[in-house]
């Protein structure tokens, strides 16, 4: 049935209070500076607006504040808001259109230019050395990857054949060039035994495999409507924290673990992408894993769809 004249000015004052209480233009406003700054977003020839081209050549302007909104309907409000409880305050404007190759040289970038002004720092706010002719290694098996469909997006199993994922060309097709999420205020992913409980929601903890994660999100109500994050979350996540607080994330020998990246699935060699920074190479690295592999040094985290 259509909604009343009452419903929808009810739903819009509750719309009001959450994006009030989550600083929510605030927040689109610091995402949208920190991509620009670094060089994730482009002026659009076409359009002459701002925003990324996608790996179909087509212009992809960066979302407005209205957009959000929008997307945000009466069923949503109620899960961001319990989610918001639970501790997924920060937003993420995530370009998957973008090509990853390109992300990550964005993400370079930021690397080498706080290694320069030395103000490259560990969440401890250790400072970092940095191999700036090499400053991030990527796995060779990622060139290409999203363009080719050799990666697919949120699985529901890690399984050569029965995955049920999506390439990122069908992710874009059903309008999700960007996604926008929220992720947790955690910026260290807790060492077995030591997460934390947040508003009935324990935290991930590291030392499980990428399919216990995954299992996770599917069997714990704890975790339901959440995701794990995929290489373009991560690298958007790593780019916009480094550029707004000068600290690197997921260095796993500091107070960090590296990431299990599960909403990706290298599906025919099954493999799942891990995002970390490793001080022995002094460098940033997306590599990949085996389903089944624990490590007490890799955890994850997740996120939820708006």
């Amino acid at each position: 049935m259509p909604e009343t004249t009452s419903q929808l000015e009810s739903h819009e004052s509750r719309l009001e209070l959450f994006a009030e209480r989550f600083k929510l233009k605030d927040q689109w406003e610091a995402q949208v500076k920190a991509l620009n700054e670094t060089g994730v977003l482009e002026i659009l020839p076409e359009s002459q607006d701002i925003g990324i081209v996608g790996i179909d050549g087509k212009e992809y302007p960066i979302p407005k504040y209205e957009d959000i909104l929008s997307r945000i309907n009466p069923e949503k409000i109620e899960l961001l808001e319990h989610k918001l409880e639970q501790g997924f305050s920060k937003l993420q404007l995530i370009p998957m259109a973008m090509p990853l190759d390109v992300l990550a040289d964005r993400y370079k970038r930021e690397l080498i230019k706080h290694s320069k002004d030395g103000t490259l720092l560990s969440t401890d706010n250790t400072p970092l050395d940095l191999n700036a002719e090499n400053p991030l290694y990527v796995w060779e098996e990622y060139k290409g990857a999203d363009i080719e469909g050799k990666l697919v997006y949120y699985p529901k199993r890690l399984d050569k054949e029965n995955h049920e994922g999506k390439t990122k060309q069908q992710l874009i097709d059903q309008g999700d060039a960007w996604e926008i999420r929220l992720i947790e205020e955690t910026v260290d992913i807790p060492a077995q035994g030591k997460g934390q409980t947040i508003g009935g929601r324990k935290q991930l903890e590291a030392n499980k495999s990428p399919n216990e994660y995954l299992r996770l999100t599917q069997e714990d109500p704890q975790y339901q409507n959440e995701q794990g994050l995929t290489p373009e979350s991560w690298l958007v996540k790593a780019i916009t924290h480094l550029h707004q607080t000068n600290q690197q994330i997921d260095d796993y020998q500091g107070k960090g673990k590296a990431c299990y990246l599960f909403g990706v699935f290298f599906h025919a060699l099954l493999g799942v992408p891990v995002g970390y920074f490793f001080r022995g190479d002094r460098r940033a690295g997306l590599y990949g894993s085996s389903p089944g592999t624990r490590n007490s040094n890799y955890g994850a985290f997740l996120s939820v769809k708006i």
